[in-house]
């Protein structure tokens, strides 16, 4: 037998107890630790996530209030209700949500307080600052010169007309709206060269923006209505940044059989519903519309774009029927409304949102058929020839 010294036989009894210790030890880790999950590579294609909050609009995020910092001491308490009450709004359900505390001199929304100035002050822009009329130089040789505009076809076209809900079929003849915008922003860009101007299309192609499809959609309309306006508002914003957006449209009713008659209307910002309030996101896209002054801009540009297109198109002026969406409280003329839009609420400078002619009615087809690319020529003439009779006024 050999000979064991008793510090051998010491270290071996410990051993003895201390592995079975650190296998339970091991063993209730293991149960107890979860490993983190696997991050999952979502494809470039995948949709926003479906559930929001309550109180954002589809798709929205919450915004950061500190934005409207830079409006502080800028807008005056009598311009800031003049223009929440005759444009932004319909009715007195934005008290809901804005408070104005007489008191203080403060406009209180939720935990955000507003600072009025005695006197209206020169705003800055939104989220980047774009230039207004009375920032150009008057001895510059086009009119148009030093502007950046962007050229925004409306739709889609193509083959996703039909998904977009924005197509028309009669017999041989096959009209799509995103198709006929495109070609008529294709006319109007070198236009707008001539005159000076940068002019950049915020689509070029007859496929979306966005990266997402019908498919990844339980409901189709937020491939287009939504998911696509907002992928295009990021490039406005973030990278053409212009001074004016010019949304071109073509005006159709939901019938599918044809209308007898034309109209023409130009779409501004404005007319908040209390529902739309209710949306956190879209009361801070108001507050920043309304905070920097596009409206003071837009109208008068509307103006001169809406009688360049009735002198030489001369289309009647559309009503809308009575509706808590749009209000004609702009200037008090017959061709300029108030709508939220999503395009025109997200793109942070003054836009011009066209909706001329009626695509399925008997006029249009008529002149369809016989010369289309005459109409496109005859439309983005008088736009051109409006914007230019605007920044060339004093």
């Amino acid at each position: 037998m050999s000979y064991q010294s008793p510090t051998a036989l010491k270290s071996f009894r410990w051993l003895l107890i201390a592995i079975p210790i650190l296998l339970l030890i091991t063993v209730g880790v293991y149960l107890i630790w979860e490993p983190p999950p696997t991050q999952i590579q979502l494809p470039s294609s995948a949709p926003p996530a479906s559930s929001k909050p309550a109180d954002l609009a589809p798709f929205g995020r919450p915004p950061d209030w500190s934005k409207l910092d830079r409006f502080q001491n800028t807008i005056s308490k009598e311009t800031f209700l003049n223009r929440l009450e005759t444009i932004y709004t319909k009715d007195p359900s934005w008290k809901e949500w804005i408070i104005i505390d007489e008191s203080t001199n403060h406009a209180i929304i939720g935990n955000y307080r507003l600072v009025f100035s005695p006197q209206d002050k020169s705003a800055p822009g939104s989220l980047f600052n774009w230039k207004t009329r009375a920032d150009l130089s008057d001895d510059r040789a086009l009119p148009l010169e030093d502007l950046i505009i962007a050229i925004d076809p409306g739709h889609i076209g193509g083959d996703f007309a039909r998904i977009e809900e924005r197509e028309y079929n009669q017999d041989d003849l096959t009209i799509r709206e995103g198709t006929m915008t495109l070609k008529t922003a294709l006319i109007l860009k070198p236009l707008l060269e001539k005159l000076g101007a940068s002019a950049i299309l915020v689509r070029s192609k007859l496929e979306p923006v966005t990266k997402n499809r019908a498919r990844d959609f339980a409901d189709p309309k937020l491939f287009y209505r939504t998911s696509e306006i907002r992928a295009r508002a990021n490039i406005v914003n973030q990278t053409i940044k212009p001074d004016l957006v010019i949304c071109l449209h073509f005006n159709g009713t939901a019938s599918k059989d044809l209308t007898p008659n034309q109209h023409f209307h130009i779409i501004l910002n404005g007319t908040y519903t209390k529902g739309e309030l209710a949306h956190e996101d879209e009361r801070f896209e108001m507050l920043q519309r309304l905070l920097s002054g596009t409206i003071t801009e837009e109208i008068a540009l509307a103006r001169e774009v809406a009688t360049s297109f009735n002198q030489s198109i001369k289309l009647p002026a559309y009503r809308y029927p009575d509706s808590a969406r749009a209000s004609q409280n702009l200037a008090n003329h017959p061709n300029l409304w108030a709508r939220n839009l999503l395009a025109n609420r997200l793109y942070q400078c003054p836009v011009i949102f066209m909706e001329p002619y009626v695509m399925n009615s008997i006029p249009f087809i008529s002149r369809y058929r016989k010369n289309p690319r005459g109409i496109y020529q005859e439309y983005a003439q008088a736009v051109a020839e409006g914007v230019a009779r605007y920044y060339s006024s004093k």
